[in-house]
């Protein structure tokens, strides 16, 4: 075991929130959605950033990422979460023809009375975001230099990016989450609550996990007094260390659909790829592909957005049903943690500033390490000891 890396108030103060703004979400890559989503000349969906509408919109044969902001008075170019329309905004009709730069004010002489610049955009334009696509998935970054790609994610994410293929449909549905974002990224990177917290749902169909626990039952404690555990090592991670692929043999037998889709990534494998910060992107034995983005809107709650695609078709069918379906069955998953980490949003806030004792167990070292990188990279604390 371990003292704790983490600290209760990283999940509750909005000072903590303020240092993820800006040194995460408007810092790195992140994972913005799947490339179905915006497969027509005009499709788009949007993304909450920290309060922040970025709007990723198919523009012709490119997908280009920018801040739903009108120069003009803050007009939007997109009303619904997701759809199709033309760059234009629908305040005052200002158009951007390439999603960047103002090329059209309709009643121009309402605007400008001055013959000589009526047609000069004299450098309006919106905010345009770094896309960077690759396999099915849109990635977006919101600094004004962005850092290269690879130096966030390393080879092997980036190689099975690629395997996955393109996708031929998809499902999206959002809610609200009532707890600190965090506390779900750390969730999808232990191991062990599957076994406690979807012994119904989930568990059953991952026989590596339960081989695992049925090997390694309940160890007897004698109540000692109390003494130091060791310390997690107290340096920052590299960026690249965070995110990572965790594979899982599964044992869900064939399904009617199997034969019809490109399952080009492993049959018999639940394939978490765990992409810091903010999301979890798997594959259930190849036959579909799910994303869960954990979007903050304040230190205590977040967007909580989910995605599910096919890969694409060998032979056409309607799919909708089965997306329906299986997003249904995901959702009954992660409301079953929800439960959980409600009431460990509740423990970390009644606890934050007061001296506790916290532990971590040695198989949490990639929750550790996310931990260790907020800790050191993003809020700049040194470590701390808890008594």
């Amino acid at each position: 075991m371990k003292e704790a890396v983490f600290e209760p108030q990283w999940y509750c103060d909005p000072h903590y929130a303020e240092l993820e703004r800006k040194n995460v979400f408007e810092k790195l890559w992140l994972a913005a959605g799947f490339t179905s989503a915006v497969k027509n000349n005009g499709d788009y969906f949007v993304l909450m950033i920290h309060g922040q509408r970025v709007l990723v919109h198919r523009l012709g044969k490119e997908i280009v990422a920018y801040v739903d902001a009108c120069p003009h008075r803050g007009g939007v170019i997109a009303t619904a979460e997701m759809g199709n329309t033309r760059p234009v905004c629908k305040y005052h009709g200002w158009a951007f023809r390439d999603g960047r730069g103002l090329t059209g004010v309709p009643m121009g002489s309402q605007f400008e009375s001055d013959d000589a610049m009526r047609d000069r955009s004299c450098g309006r334009s919106l905010k345009p975001l770094a896309v960077h696509c690759v396999g099915p998935l849109i990635f977006v970054n919101l600094a004004d230099n962005p850092l290269p790609f690879e130096e966030q994610f390393n080879d092997e994410l980036i190689d099975v990016f690629g395997r996955m293929g393109e996708t031929s449909t998809m499902i999206q549905l959002s809610f609200k989450g009532d707890f600190n974002w965090k506390l779900n990224a750390e969730n999808v990177r232990d191991s062990l609550h599957p076994l406690f917290v979807h012994t119904e749902s989930f568990s059953s169909v991952l026989p590596d996990v339960t081989d695992a626990y049925n090997q390694d039952r309940i160890v007897r404690l004698q109540q000692t007094e109390q003494q130091d555990y060791a310390r997690y090592d107290p340096s920052v991670p590299a960026l690249r260390d965070l995110s990572y692929i965790w594979r899982t043999y599964l044992d869900e037998g064939s399904y009617w659909y199997d034969s019809m889709v490109q399952r080009s990534l492993p049959h018999d494998c639940f394939l978490n790829m765990l992409l810091f910060p903010n999301t979890n992107l798997y594959s259930v034995g190849g036959r579909y592909y799910a994303m869960q983005q954990y979007l903050p809107t304040s230190a205590t709650t977040f967007d909580y957005r989910l995605s599910i695609a096919m890969p694409q078709m060998l032979q056409r069918f309607d799919a909708q049903g089965l997306l329906t379906s299986i997003a249904r069955s995901e959702r009954y998953v992660i409301d079953e943690d929800s439960v959980i980490l409600r009431r460990v949003q509740q423990n970390l806030t009644a606890m934050a500033q007061r001296r506790f004792r916290f532990t971590q167990g040695d198989y949490e070292t990639p929750i550790m390490q996310f931990m260790r990188y907020m800790g050191g990279a993003v809020y700049q604390e040194p470590p701390t000891c808890q008594a």
